[in-house]
C-alpha cells in the first residue's frame, strides 16, 4: 500500500523497439495505482479514480471510465501484457505527457481524431462494457451541462491521427496538456 499513489517519471520510449527509441523526447509522468474494480484493468483503456465520499482516492482506480467529460480519467500503462493489471495488483496510470490510448469501436465521429484535436472519454453503458475506457474528440456543441463537461475534463491532446476506418486503435495522446 505505501506504493499507492507513488509518482514516477519516465523517458518517453518506445519499448517494442530494440534497443528503445525516443518516441516523443518528452517525459511521461507516472502513478502507481491498486485495481479495485474486481476485473483485469487493460492496457491502453482509460480508468478513473475510486472514489468515496464525493472524493477521488488517488492511488486506487475501480473501473473504465463510462462518462463522457469523467473528472479523473487516466489512462493504464500501455506496455502492460494484454492480460492487463489482475484486480488488486499494482500498475502504472499516465497522467501527464505522451499515453497511448484506444480508439472507439465504431466508425462514426467519435472515432475521428485529427493531431492537435483535445481528447475526451467515451461514454459507456458500463465500466465493464466493451465501448468502456476509449477516447474521442472533445464535441464543443450542444447542452450547456454536456459542454462544461467536455471542456472542463478533457484528457489530453491527441498527438497522432485516426480516422473513422480505425477503429479500436492506438492514439497517442499527450495527457494534460
Amino acid at each position: 500500500t505505501n506504493f499507492e499513489g507513488t509518482i514516477w517519471e519516465f523517458e518517453d520510449l518506445d519499448y517494442s523497439a530494440r534497443p528503445p527509441t525516443a518516441r516523443t523526447n518528452k517525459k511521461v509522468k507516472c502513478m502507481v495505482v491498486r485495481n479495485t474494480s474486481a476485473i483485469a484493468l487493460l492496457p491502453k483503456r482509460l480508468v478513473t479514480f475510486e472514489q468515496t465520499a464525493g472524493r477521488d482516492l488517488t492511488g486506487q482506480v475501480d473501473g473504465y471510465c463510462t462518462v463522457t467529460g469523467a473528472a479523473s480519467t487516466f489512462s493504464i500503462d500501455e506496455f502492460l501484457p494484454t492480460a492487463g493489471c489482475p484486480n488488486n495488483d499494482l500498475c502504472y496510470i499516465v497522467i501527464e505527457g505522451p499515453a497511448m490510448m484506444l480508439t472507439a469501436l465504431e466508425a462514426d465521429a467519435s472515432n475521428l481524431l485529427t493531431a492537435g484535436t483535445i481528447v475526451n472519454a467515451l461514454t459507456a453503458v458500463t465500466s465493464q462494457s466493451t465501448t468502456a475506457g476509449r477516447c474521442k474528440p472533445q464535441i464543443t456543441s450542444g447542452a450547456t451541462s454536456a459542454l462544461a463537461l467536455e471542456i472542463q475534463n478533457r484528457i489530453g491532446v491527441a498527438l497522432s491521427s485516426r480516422t473513422t476506418a480505425n477503429t479500436n486503435n492506438d492514439i497517442l495522446v499527450d495527457v494534460r496538456r
